[in-house]
């Protein structure tokens, strides 16, 4: 499967656009998408969702989880701690159970409730540990 930076590359080169005019329509800096194209950072949620929904895409093709471009269409994301919130209480499931049987530690949970954007890999680990996509766990599908 492709990694982030090779996929976002992908879709740069398919849709013919450039690193500078990509930045401008995320409201990024050239920089930050040449350092993403390069794997050297990771995204935060707002940016990966603002790529995915220009490239039209689900989070889990933009990250590489998926291999289906498909016909993807988002809804539009609710605010991210409520939504995980209540896929937690969907799944019967507490951060404490998250924290204590994965990688992710309480801090995480404490910067997203004062509202911080998460890291898409944090993500990753949660919605791999509640057996959803990251589409479902942020709100951009059903």
């Amino acid at each position: 499967m492709a990694t982030f930076s090779e996929r976002l590359t992908e879709l740069m080169a398919e849709k013919e656009i450039k690193s500078y005019e990509l930045a401008n329509i995320i409201g990024v800096n050239t920089t930050t998408i040449n350092d993403w194209k390069r794997g050297k950072y990771q995204v935060f949620l707002a940016n990966a969702i603002k790529l995915a929904d220009f490239f039209r895409c689900s989070l889990e093709y933009l990250m590489g989880r998926n291999e289906d471009f498909g016909d993807f269409e988002p809804k539009h994301c609710p605010t991210f701690y409520p939504r995980f919130l209540a896929v937690m209480a969907e799944k019967d499931c507490t951060t404490y159970r998250i924290r204590t049987d994965s990688s992710i530690s309480g801090g995480h949970f404490d910067r997203w409730k004062s509202g911080s954007d998460p890291l898409v890999l944090t993500l990753t680990t949660v919605a791999d540990y509640l057996d959803v996509t990251l589409d479902y766990l942020v709100g951009r599908e059903d």
